[in-house]
């Protein structure tokens, strides 16, 4: 657990010269960091079945209304959280976890329907793509990859570390603003203005705005009710390619 993993990527490249495209306006927006589950995918049915083959490990019964809670945090604040997890247990716990997701839970991920399409259609504005999750980095290019969907990103990052305290000091990266802050130093992002974060749950959006970028909310992702309005979503998108209609058009 914890270990780092160094990104693949070098970073987003300098994209050649903006086609114009009849009928849309392009917001001057270059840069688009996207949170995974509840965003590109649906995790549900994995993430779920590994919280409960780790549960029974410790004869500890699964509470369903926590379930659409526990997707998007780190799992080790969740079983915290939820099911009165001591740090030790929780440690434990993570392991179980990712004992079935990694052989079997990654594979429980379905793409919402209309994300290729709506990735296609920001590169064909040539935005730059990058994905900013709190899974760990190695597991989400794993599940990027197992989609065809990888070479749409010009950059990946995740979390490197089970802690759910920030440790970013120390080259560690575990909550939402690690990511987003790893991504934008290592891309050179200096500008905010140019930059939108898209995300399913408040932790997107609170981060995104620490670091000054917009913010677009998806509901079709895990978010409760009220949950993306609360935390000041600039946009909300009913669907995938309302995402690339809010970035694309003024």
């Amino acid at each position: 657990m914890g270990e780092n993993h160094v990104a693949v990527a070098i970073g987003c490249p300098d994209m050649p010269e903006r086609v114009s495209v009849p009928g849309k306006a392009v917001m001057e927006k270059r840069y688009v960091l996207f949170d995974l589950d509840g965003t590109l995918t649906d995790s549900y049915e994995g993430i779920i079945n590994a919280l409960r083959f780790s549960l029974t490990r410790f004869n500890v019964e699964p509470k369903p209304e926590t379930f659409r809670k526990i997707i998007g945090p780190p799992v080790i604040w969740s079983l915290k959280k939820y099911y009165g997890f001591d740090d030790e247990t929780a440690e434990l716990g993570l392991r179980y976890f990712r004992e079935y997701y990694n052989m079997t839970g990654y594979k429980e991920n379905k793409v919402f329907p209309g994300t290729e399409e709506m990735l296609q259609t920001l590169r064909g504005h040539d935005k730059k793509l990058l994905v900013a999750t709190s899974k760990p980095e190695a597991m989400a290019r794993r599940v990027l990859e197992n989609f065809g969907l990888s070479d749409y990103f010009c950059f990946i990052s995740g979390s490197n570390s089970d802690s759910p305290v920030s440790v970013e000091s120390s080259g560690l990266r575990s909550t939402k603003e690690d990511v987003i802050s790893y991504a934008l130093k290592t891309n050179g992002i200096l500008d905010p203005e140019n930059a939108v974060m898209v995300g399913d749950r408040r932790w997107d959006i609170d981060a995104g705005k620490k670091f000054g970028l917009q913010t677009i909310g998806v509901r079709y992702g895990y978010a409760a009710e009220g949950e993306l309005e609360e935390a000041g979503a600039d946009y909300i998108a009913s669907s995938p390619m309302r995402v690339a209609e809010f970035i694309v058009q003024q």
